[in-house]
């Protein structure tokens, strides 16, 4: 791998908002090392749309899952041509399953990393899935992890990839996973085993199944998350109305404080005045006592 590809791979794992910064530190840091060529080639990488950036984090963080769509894509390339009608059919509408089952992987991807996906991108990264499942330099195009853009397909024409990978020399369709080997039979045949097909068929379904069980564990536990993000609010607004109501008390704790160190100044006052009466009192008494 040239040192532009591993410049590319770590360029383009990065969110999309620090893409440009971080694809100018490394075309000065080239340009410093003396390479000129390299910084200017870095220098031209085109940064990613965040559909296409949801579908390069999507290879890099669920690479299992990316081949075993696009291996599946291959079983069904395979098996073109010799399905009825309606087994095409019912392998299209899992298909579509499929791939909105890994688009919402990549929606999540976008929430985790403070990216909240709009439908328009994620029906973009839906449709780049498909294609890459009906077309293989498509899907060698989504391995490579280094997509600047979407892209789709007619059903009928090559899938145009030209232009959507950042180096296009990383580009190379064994980098897509292939169909399981097919076993050697010595009759002639003019498509693939049915058997084979059936197992494909049954491989997509399972896939689909565990993709669409994930997803509902995760809907589960997002619910879980929002109810206990509720009662973590009601809980701060009852706390916030308690430590009013405490502040309030407090407050008339000091009032009821004040009003009794007057009432108690008021009455030690009202002590003195009724001692200095009845001594008063008294001397009236005894003068009239001598008066007789």
């Amino acid at each position: 791998m040239s040192s532009l590809e591993d410049a590319a791979q770590e360029l383009y794992a990065v969110a999309p908002g620090d893409f440009t910064t971080e694809r100018n530190r490394r075309a000065k840091e080239a340009r410093a090392a003396g390479d000129a060529q390299l910084a200017e080639r870095i220098q031209k990488l085109r940064k990613p749309t965040t559909a296409a950036w949801l579908l390069n984090t999507l290879v890099r963080t669920h690479r299992e899952e990316v081949d075993q769509v696009l291996a599946l894509g291959a079983e069904l390339r395979a098996a073109q041509g010799v399905l009825s009608g309606d087994e095409v059919r019912a392998l299209d509408r899992s298909r579509r399953q499929l791939t909105r089952a890994v688009t919402e992987q990549a929606r999540a991807l976008g929430r985790q990393a403070g990216h909240p996906v709009s439908e328009q991108v994620a029906g973009a990264v839906e449709e780049s899935l498909r294609a890459a499942m009906a077309d293989a330099p498509a899907a060698a195009a989504l391995s490579t992890g280094l997509l600047t853009d979407t892209f789709s397909s007619t059903g009928l024409d090559p899938v145009a990839v030209d232009g959507v990978v950042a180096v296009p020399t990383a580009l190379t369709e064994e980098d897509a996973p292939a169909p399981a080997p097919r076993r050697p039979s010595p009759e002639r045949r003019t498509g693939p085993d049915p058997t084979e097909v059936t197992a494909a068929r049954t491989d997509l379904e399972n896939a689909v199944a565990e993709l669409e069980e994930a997803r509902r564990r995760a809907d589960e536990a997002r619910d879980v998350a929002t109810a206990a993000h509720r009662h973590r609010e009601g809980l701060e607004v009852r706390r916030r109305e308690l430590e009013q109501q405490l502040a309030e008390v407090q407050h008339g704790i000091g009032e009821a404080k004040d009003a009794e160190r007057a009432a108690g100044r008021a009455a030690e006052s009202a002590a003195r005045d009724e001692r200095a009466a009845a001594t008063a009192v008294q001397r009236a008494e005894d003068r009239l006592g001598r008066l007789g």
